[in-house]
Order: structure tokens, then C-alpha cells, then sequence
């Protein structure tokens, strides 16, 4: 009898236990199922967000920037490549940027220790850049003056000179000298492929038709350079590769040049935010009525690469307000 107890005992706890582990394998089958379907939903959701953020849209640092420039070219020239553009094919009046083919000219036509003797309607041109009429210039002094102070006296003087063969003082029609130097200026954008340049004097002043009494007339003014945004950072590029020092001057707040007389001349600099640009390698400006604020420059934003960047048609103050906003934007670009 207690051994038929004791059996029927031991048969309960072991239909117990089976019950027992059967409940837990169920419950650990229950826990299973569940956390492996939901801990796939966890992990797709994380690397949705994961996909979304790297494949997210690249903000540009020129994206929805404001200019007041009607044309921009930004241009990686070790990499050679646009950077940044807005109209730059467009024909525009070039305003003093014209002086970048005078020089080119100039250089190519006349050595630069040549000396020119100022005449009175070498200094009869619009402006006033300290320049005195008989006094002797290095053709290569006429072109600093020219270029860190925009000076249109130099350049007038220096189309005279080249204009008319390199005559010290020149004795013909001064008119048909610069005209005869403006030809070379168009015939070298051509040689250039620089199918958007035209030029109609050496400094790219506005031309306003006058009557004999010197009144403006009613005929369409017209500037004395045009030409786009991408072309003049070919001619700027192009001028530097081949004469290197043309430019060194303008890197410079301001100079001091002295004339073959020994008249010492004080310049300033008419890019007047030359401070703002690190790694500056040259830089003209140009301001008319017509053309409105014109501005290139050429800097490094590393050693050894160089990026050109043109405005065009801005304002007097937009011009370097734009050239600031267009640097900042390029230096972001090469630290992203």
C-alpha cells in the first residue's frame, strides 16, 4: 500500500515537471518570437534614419547666396574646374577691368624699361593720378601705376607709346596712336578665342558722344570695354601665367613708385577690401556709370591652388561686399 503511494507520488511530480518545462519552453518560444520579430522592425528603423542622414541633400556654401553682381565666375584652376557661375557668358561692359588687355599688350609689344615722356593729353584723361606732364616713366611703372591705382592717365599714356612704335615723345596724331593700340587689343582677344571682348578705348572709361560745346548729346553712351565674366578670368589667368610679376603690385594695400625723374609717387590700392583676401595674387578693379562695381581677383586657398573669381555689373560697394561673400563661400567648400 505505501509502496503503491510513493509510486503514484513520484508519477504526479514527474507529470508535473513535464507540465512545468513545458510551460517555460513555451514561454521562452513566446519570448523568442517575439523579440526576434520586433528587434528587425528596431534595427530597419535605425538604419532608415542612419540611410536618410547620410544620403541627406549637400548644402552648398553658394546656395542662396545674395549678390548684387549681374555676373559671377568662380573658377578651381588646379583642379580646372567651375566652382561657381551665374550669367557669365554674358557681354558686359568691362569698366577699368579693360586694362587687363592693355597690359597684356603693352607687355607683349614694348620691353618694360622702355621710358615714356608724358605729354599733356597723356594727362588729360579722366582722373587724377599724381602724373605730370613731361616727366619720364619705365613702360613697367606706367603699367603698376595703371593697374594698383587704375590710373587712366597711364593708360592712356602707355597706348600712346605702343600705339605709335615706341616714340619716346610722340610728334603724330596721339588720337591715331591709341586707336592703332585699341586694333591690337581687339586683335589679341581674338588670337585669344575671347569671342565676348570688344574694346573701344585703352581704359575702358564710358564714352558719351558731346556736342562742340562739350554737352553730352542724345546719342546711346557705350562703354569702352565689354566682355563676360568667364572671359576675363581666361584673360586674367592667361596674363599671369605668361607674365608673372604683372600683378604683384596690386597684392598691396598701397605703393610707392618713382617715376625716371625721381618724383616719388604714393598709390593706393582701388580694391579697397584687399585686406579680406588671404593668399591674394592679384586683383583689378573697375567702376562706371555703364558698367556699374567690376572686380577679379586671383588667391590661394592652398598652397600651390589658385581659384580666379570674377563680378560683374554689381554696385561701387557691392562689388567687394560680393567678392567677401563669394570667398567665404569657396574657402567653406575646401574645408567640407
Amino acid at each position: 500500500m505505501k509502496k503503491n503511494l510513493i509510486d503514484w507520488s513520484m508519477k504526479r511530480i514527474k507529470a508535473l515537471l513535464v507540465v512545468l518545462i513545458g510551460s517555460t519552453l513555451a514561454i521562452a518560444s513566446l519570448y523568442n518570437f517575439f523579440a526576434i520579430e520586433q528587434f528587425p522592425l528596431a534595427e530597419a528603423s535605425l538604419s532608415e534614419v542612419t540611410r536618410e542622414e547620410i544620403h541627406a541633400p549637400y548644402s552648398s556654401p553658394f546656395e542662396n547666396i545674395i549678390l548684387d553682381a549681374r555676373a559671377v565666375f568662380v573658377f578651381d584652376i588646379l583642379e580646372n574646374k567651375v566652382i561657381f557661375s551665374r550669367n557669365e557668358n554674358e557681354k558686359l561692359p568691362l569698366a577699368s577691368i579693360t586694362k587687363l588687355m592693355t597690359a597684356f599688350v603693352a607687355k607683349e609689344k614694348m620691353g618694360d624699361n622702355a621710358v615714356v615722356t608724358l605729354t599733356r593729353d597723356d594727362i588729360e584723361a579722366e582722373g587724377d593720378s599724381g602724373l605730370r606732364e613731361g616727366e619720364r616713366w619705365r613702360v613697367a611703372d606706367l603699367l603698376n601705376t595703371m593697374l594698383i591705382a587704375s590710373s587712366n592717365d597711364a593708360a592712356r599714356a602707355v597706348a600712346s607709346f605702343v600705339g605709335s612704335e615706341g616714340q619716346s615723345i610722340y610728334t603724330g596724331d596721339s588720337v591715331f596712336a591709341r586707336n592703332h593700340f585699341v586694333q591690337m587689343m581687339n586683335d589679341k582677344a581674338q588670337a585669344l578665342g575671347l569671342t565676348t571682348m570688344e574694346f573701344f578705348n585703352e581704359s575702358g572709361l564710358d564714352i558719351v558722344p558731346q556736342t562742340k560745346n562739350g554737352l553730352p548729346t542724345e546719342a546711346t553712351a557705350r562703354a569702352g570695354g565689354y566682355g563676360s565674366a568667364r572671359e576675363v578670368a581666361l584673360l586674367l589667368t592667361t596674363l599671369r601665367e605668361k607674365y608673372p610679376s604683372t600683378f604683384e603690385i596690386t597684392t598691396h594695400k598701397d605703393a610707392q613708385i618713382v617715376s625716371q625723374d625721381g618724383i616719388v609717387h604714393t598709390l593706393t590700392n582701388t580694391n579697397e577690401a584687399i585686406g579680406n583676401f588671404l593668399g591674394l595674387l592679384a586683383s583689378k578693379t573697375g567702376y562706371t556709370d555703364l558698367a556699374g562695381g567690376n572686380l577679379a581677383i586671383l588667391f590661394d586657398v592652398g598652397i600651390g591652388h589658385p581659384v580666379i573669381a570674377v563680378v560683374l555689373g554689381s554696385t561701387y560697394k557691392g562689388r567687394f561686399d560680393d567678392m567677401k561673400t563669394l570667398v567665404q563661400a569657396v574657402l567653406l567648400t575646401f574645408s567640407i
